[in-house]
C-alpha cells in the first residue's frame, strides 16, 4: 500500500512540474511597446448600446472577450505618430499586407463564437489583423492566450462579484474598491471601465480595460499582472447598471 501511495505521489509530482505556467505571448517583430491591454465586454452591456449584437448572439456568458491589444511600438512613437492614430489603425501602421482570416482550430473557434460579442463586422478577424498580425503571433496561441484570461477573469473573486450583481445598478467606486481588495492591485488605472447608454436610456457597463504586462500576463488577475496605463480612458460615472440578459 505504501509503495502503490509513494508511486501515485511521484506521479503527482511529475504532473505538476509539466504543467502550463500560464498564458504567455512573446513578439517575434515590433516588440518594443510598453503593455498589453485586456478588453473584456460585459456581454449584456455591450449588446445593448449601439448597433448591438447579431441576433444570433449567445446568451450564455456574461464576461465576454473584446480583444488583446497591444501599446503603441516605440518605432511609431519614435515617429511622433500619435496614439490616437495606433488606437484607430493598428498594425496597417506598421505594414501594408492585406487582411487575412485567421486560420484556428475548431474547438477555438467554437469557443471564440460563445465569448466574442457577434458584431454585423465580426471581431475575431479584425482582432487579429489590427492588434496581432504585425507583432508576429500565431493566431491559434494570440486567442487561446485572449480567451484563457477571459475565462481567469470571468472565474476569479471580481468575476464572481459582478456576476451576483447582474441587473442591478453598481457603484463604481464599489468595484474598483472591490476589484483592488480582491486582486491585491495598488497600480493607478489597472482597470478602466466604459460605459454607455442602451436603448433605453440607462447607462450601462459595456467593457472592462486591464492595462497589463506583456511579460506577466500569467499573473491576472492578480496584482503582479498590472501596470499603470499611460491614458486616463475611464468613461463610467459614479452608477452605473449591469445589465443582465
Amino acid at each position: 500500500m505504501l509503495r502503490y501511495v509513494f508511486g501515485v505521489l511521484i506521479l503527482l509530482a511529475g504532473c505538476a512540474t509539466q504543467a502550463p505556467q500560464g498564458p504567455a505571448l512573446h513578439p517575434t517583430a515590433h516588440a518594443d511597446f510598453h503593455h498589453d491591454t485586456l478588453a473584456l465586454t460585459w456581454q449584456p452591456g455591450f449588446c445593448a448600446v449601439g448597433s448591438g449584437c447579431l441576433p444570433d448572439q449567445p446568451r450564455i456568458p456574461l464576461i465576454g472577450l473584446h480583444g488583446l491589444w497591444a501599446s503603441e511600438p516605440g518605432t511609431l512613437e519614435a515617429r511622433n505618430i500619435p496614439v490616437q492614430a495606433w488606437w484607430r489603425d493598428g498594425c496597417s501602421l506598421l505594414e501594408q499586407e492585406q487582411d487575412v482570416t485567421p486560420i484556428l482550430d475548431a474547438p477555438l473557434r467554437n469557443q471564440l463564437a460563445t465569448i466574442v460579442p457577434h458584431t454585423t463586422h465580426p471581431l475575431v478577424p479584425h482582432e487579429f489583423n489590427k492588434h496581432a498580425r504585425c507583432f508576429g503571433y500565431q493566431p491559434g496561441l494570440f486567442f487561446a492566450t485572449a480567451a484563457a484570461l477571459r475565462l481567469k477573469f470571468a472565474q476569479s473573486a471580481i468575476g464572481a462579484w459582478l456576476s451576483a450583481r447582474a441587473g442591478t445598478m453598481v457603484s463604481h467606486a464599489a468595484m474598483l474598491s472591490f476589484f483592488d481588495r480582491a486582486t491585491g492591485n495598488v497600480t493607478p488605472r489597472a482597470l478602466q471601465l466604459q460605459c454607455g447608454r442602451d436603448h433605453q436610456g440607462h447607462v450601462v457597463l459595456t467593457q472592462m480595460w486591464f492595462t497589463l504586462r506583456p511579460d506577466r500576463l500569467d499573473a491576472f488577475p492578480q496584482a503582479a499582472a498590472y501596470i499603470a496605463s499611460p491614458e486616463p480612458q475611464d468613461n463610467c460615472p459614479a452608477q452605473f447598471l449591469l445589465r443582465r440578459w
